[in-house]
């Protein structure tokens, strides 16, 4: 993973990690589009201020493309094309605020800086490690990927064919060394000590956590609220 980018606001992770759990409980029961897309604004709002604009533009680049094909381009079609093709476009347009907001948590929390806040909300070290694996795992295969495709480039290799053979074969093996290779970094790191880990870097809620925090809280709560409501015939 490289450097974690700095922004002009800096978010606790347990902040970060809240939004997270919020938005995708909002996300999966609400149906307005309308809320749905400010959800979308916010968190692209929160990502450049954290210093990933790149992040922010390709999820409104995927989330108005995935738009128009729902309400401009379904309706003209064949019904039995369109209903394939609606499930489509609405699954992901629905997960795409779920994915930037895990964008956020991935690209500006280190993994040192994840351990140590899992472990100070004493998360079972079983559920750690993989879960610290599994977010380490994802950026290294897309930074081999890259200097696969580098190498490709450079020996000017063409056609598809090639193509495929020389960056799914690599990447393949790669997939699997690269899975063995983090497991035996973290446990040369020591995360199976069970001695408490110290780190150098202080984490602590500032104004701006607790306001995205009770935001987080305040959404999470109406989305449960609207659950028991809508099941007792309320709403």
């Amino acid at each position: 993973m490289g450097a974690i980018p700095k922004g002009v606001i800096s978010f606790d992770p347990r902040t970060k990690m809240l939004l997270l759990i919020a938005v995708s409980a909002f996300i999966f029961t609400n149906t307005s589009y309308l809320a749905e897309a400010s959800i979308l604004v916010v968190l692209m709002l929160i990502a450049v201020g954290l210093g990933i604009p790149k992040t922010a533009l390709k999820g409104a680049i995927i989330y108005i493309a995935l738009s128009a094909v729902k309400y401009g381009l379904l309706p003209i079609l064949p019904n039995m094309i369109a209903a394939n093709f609606n499930i489509v476009a609405v699954t992901f347009r629905k997960l795409l605020p779920c994915f930037l907001a895990g964008g956020i948590l991935v690209q500006t929390t280190s993994i040192r800086l994840l351990m140590f806040t899992l472990q100070k909300l004493h998360i079972p070290q079983t559920l750690i490690i993989p879960l610290t694996i599994t977010v380490r795992y994802f950026p290294a295969l897309s930074e081999e990927r890259q200097i696969i495709s580098d190498a490709m480039k450079l020996r000017d290799v063409k056609g598809i064919a090639k193509k495929l053979e020389y960056v799914y074969v690599p990447l393949m093996i790669t997939a699997s060394n690269t899975a063995d290779e983090l497991s035996q970094a973290i446990t040369a790191r020591g995360i199976d000590n069970p001695v408490p880990k110290t780190c150098a870097i202080d984490i602590c809620l500032r104004g701006l956590d607790i306001l995205v925090m009770v935001a987080s809280v305040g959404l999470l709560g109406w989305t449960i609220a609207k659950m028991f409501l809508y099941q007792g015939g309320y709403l």
